[in-house]
């Protein structure tokens, strides 16, 4: 009994210590990744989201001269992917489910609050992220904001204003 009840203090003190998050900003690649650690739990796992893409690593180690992109598919390869593509429209949302969606055409503002859904988008001013588990893809980006947990958002250009709020988020520039 004391064997059992030591040994649940234990696991309780490392979980109790392994909590938090922390963020990092990786001007070298432009990149900025929030990464929390999660504790431990018994709850079941959750049932396998939809095929997407990978998500991108969330480590808080140092990415300098590494492609952070590298598991990701590349834009030409999650366009060759899409199931619609559509035009963009003025304040255009997203909120498809599972699924792989081409916008064609420059947007002012786009909303993308589905869940598990890969979205290829040309130049946008501001895209606001609400969903969870999405891989979003961008040419130009101007303004950024994720309140969303476990999103990936990856541009082309200049480097966008970034407003993050969400739980594990990846927000990176593609180099290749």
């Amino acid at each position: 009994m004391r064997r059992t009840a030591l040994s649940l203090l234990a696991a309780g003190l490392v979980a109790g210590l392994l909590a938090g998050c922390s963020i990092r900003v990786d001007e070298g690649q432009d990149a900025v990744i929030s990464t929390p650690v999660p504790a431990a739990t018994t709850a079941a796992p959750a049932a396998p989201a939809p095929a997407a893409p990978p998500a991108a690593p969330t480590s808080t180690a140092p990415t300098a001269g590494v492609d952070s992109t590298s598991n990701l598919r590349t834009r030409d390869e999650a366009i060759a992917l899409a199931d619609t593509t559509i035009a963009c429209t003025p304040g255009l949302v997203i909120p498809d489910d599972g699924r792989v969606v081409r916008v064609e055409g420059a947007c002012d503002d786009v909303t993308v609050s589905g869940f598990a859904a890969v979205v290829i988008l040309d130049d946008v001013s501001t895209l606001s992220v609400t969903g969870d588990g999405l891989v979003v893809y961008a040419k130009a980006l101007t303004d950024l904001s994720v309140s969303g947990d476990v999103n990936t958002v990856v541009w082309r250009g200049s480097a966008p204003r970034v407003d993050d709020t969400g739980v594990a988020t990846t927000v990176l520039r593609d180099e290749r």
